[in-house]
């Protein structure tokens, strides 16, 4: 099932379609859906897709000879071609001679830097002839090790300047991940990216035809089952030292956001004064950890209040859910964890997700009931008080939101409190009334409804409205 990424697919067609001939870096974390959308755009194009492996550098060109032969056909020229030189050469000769627009996609590039860490270089000689010859040929290289390919690119490596184009494949947003569950109601559909998570293979492993909880105990729950050990198996493949990094991961899913409560977690008596900034900065170059500051800090870079966050809703569930009770799943248990443990508390835990999701929908929709996009958006928090939702938009005028997901309808009292804060921080501007976005899980009371109807800008959002499907309040 193939959702979204109709503009990345459309940045990949544009450079395919184009009379030069086009580089292309594809990155983004393991699981994000980097290959799919490749293969998507390849096809009806010619092309070579190659899908390194850790292998050594002998066998990783005997395996793309291989995948040469079968895309393209035998040939005796090529069974004698030694070295990624001649191999890049041989294709760019083809897409002259019988394939004009000939695609070649080299992905997990970085495995094939591991073993041969000239490749680079290699690949720009070759190039460098690509573009000179304007030869009718196109380059993708794509790798899930964001610090490699980010690198790839810096002004000191061979590559630098050379991509015609540059594609940071994130997650699916929120909305596009409800599109797995179209028989679903507005709120399971949130809860279910609340548990799952953007990436489309966790997705993909869920059956629309059955319920959320019976997804969550088949997916995540039961022994073997696909996404049980998921966290590890990702962490193993990143890094060393999991531990650590685990538990770093787990402090912050428990509700620790500050870096002297996350210390205070995890470092032992006697380690008490090590600095975990190394471990801080690898979570968030992995994009499993972010970083926020308060909106109304002036300088953002000295601010001392910075929370810490988990960036994937499915580590956060798996942290504040799985692991804590894995000696009980490992028994069998996995229908009483469910039952006792995890729905009971999953409307609880969904706070936090719903106000990631209503930020989202100002950043990526907000347009839908906003005179304006939004420049920016974030949170705001003091000693006393907190914003959920806070922007600025494109045409200067802000809004500012609170967000409950429970199961009450929200009244008059959430939108008077929300002025009151809002009217407390330095980020609102004085010469203007902003707007006031209220999100609620279960509706508005009568009162609130009928203020909002007597003033536009104070805006109602339900969950049905977060997906798309009605743009205005009934």
């Amino acid at each position: 099932m193939f959702v979204g990424r109709q503009r990345e697919l459309a940045v990949l067609q544009r450079e395919l379609n184009g009379a030069k001939p086009s580089l292309v870096v594809v990155y983004g974390r393991r699981r994000v859906g980097k290959s799919t959308l490749i293969l998507r755009a390849l096809e009806g194009r010619a092309h070579v897709y190659f899908q390194a492996t850790r292998v050594t550098d002998p066998d990783s060109q005997e395996l793309f000879r291989r995948q040469i032969g079968r895309a393209l056909g035998s040939d005796p020229i090529l069974d004698g071609l030694v070295g990624w030189e001649a191999l890049l050469g041989y294709l760019q000769r083809q897409a002259e001679a019988r394939y004009p627009g000939l695609t070649v996609v080299l992905d997990e590039f970085p495995y094939l830097c591991e073993a041969n860490r000239a490749l680079p270089s290699i690949v720009q000689k070759v190039w460098d002839g690509v573009r000179a010859t304007g030869s009718p040929l196109n380059l993708i290289l794509c790798g899930s090790s964001i610090s490699f390919m980010e690198e790839l690119l810096a002004e000191r490596n061979p590559l630098h300047g050379r991509q015609s184009a540059e594609l940071d494949v994130a997650p699916l947003s929120y909305r596009e991940a409800a599109e797995f569950f179209p028989s679903w109601s507005p709120e399971d559909r949130l809860r279910a990216y609340g548990v799952f998570g953007g990436m489309p293979y966790y997705l993909s492993l869920c059956a629309p035809e059955r319920t959320l909880a019976d997804n969550i105990r088949d997916v995540i729950l039961v022994d073997g089952a696909p996404l049980s050990e998921e966290p590890e198996h990702l962490l193993h493949a990143e890094l060393q030292n999991v531990a650590r990094y685990a538990s770093i991961l787990r402090a912050v899913a428990d509700g620790c956001t500050q870096r002297s409560e996350i210390l205070n977690r995890v470092l032992s008596k006697e380690e008490v004064g090590t600095s975990l900034t190394p471990y801080f900065h690898k979570l968030e170059a992995l994009r499993l950890l972010r970083t926020e500051v308060s909106l109304d800090v002036r300088d953002p870079d000295r601010a001392r209040n910075a929370r810490f966050y988990l960036n994937d809703p499915f580590l956060a569930f798996h942290y504040r859910f799985v692991l804590p009770h894995g000696s009980a799943l490992e028994a069998g248990h996995a229908q009483e964890v469910l039952e006792e443990v995890i729905l009971p508390r999953l409307d609880h835990y969904m706070g936090e997700r719903f106000e990631e999701i209503c930020r989202d929908w100002v950043r990526l929709h907000g347009r839908e009931r906003l005179p304006s996009s939004a420049r920016e958006v974030g949170r705001i928090w003091g000693s006393d008080f907190d914003i959920d939702v806070a922007a600025t938009l494109l045409n200067g005028e802000q809004a500012f939101g609170e967000c409950k997901w429970w199961a009450d309808p929200v009244g008059l009292n959430k939108l008077e409190r929300l002025e009151e804060s809002s009217a407390r921080t330095r980020y609102r501007r004085r010469d203007g009334s902003p707007y006031y976005l209220l999100f609620a899980r279960s509706g508005f009371t009568p009162e609130l409804e009928a203020r909002a109807g007597e003033d536009p800008r104070v805006i109602l959002v339900t969950p049905r409205q977060l997906l798309g499907e009605q743009t205005r309040a009934c």
